[in-house]
């Protein structure tokens, strides 16, 4: 079997993820490693919600849950 992609295919890591590459400015980089980093977020979680803020979605978890204390054990 060969392993080569047929147009359009997406490829695929052993765990049956997507892989998604592209390009952005260097504002939105700093931006998505920004919410990586105070967040402990993937890329593509961050990315994610930027997407969602941008089209006016309700956010997904952390960024819907209010911290009550700072010893909780969610998330």
């Amino acid at each position: 079997m060969s392993s080569r992609r047929r147009y359009g295919e997406q490829p695929r890591s052993r765990a049956g993820r997507h892989f998604i590459q592209t390009q952005v400015r260097t504002d939105v980089y700093l931006r998505v490693r920004e919410l990586m980093e105070h967040h402990n977020l993937s890329a593509s979680g961050a990315v994610h919600h930027l997407l969602r803020e941008r089209f006016g979605l309700p956010p997904l978890p952390p960024f819907n849950q209010h911290p009550v204390s700072t010893d909780s054990t969610h998330g």
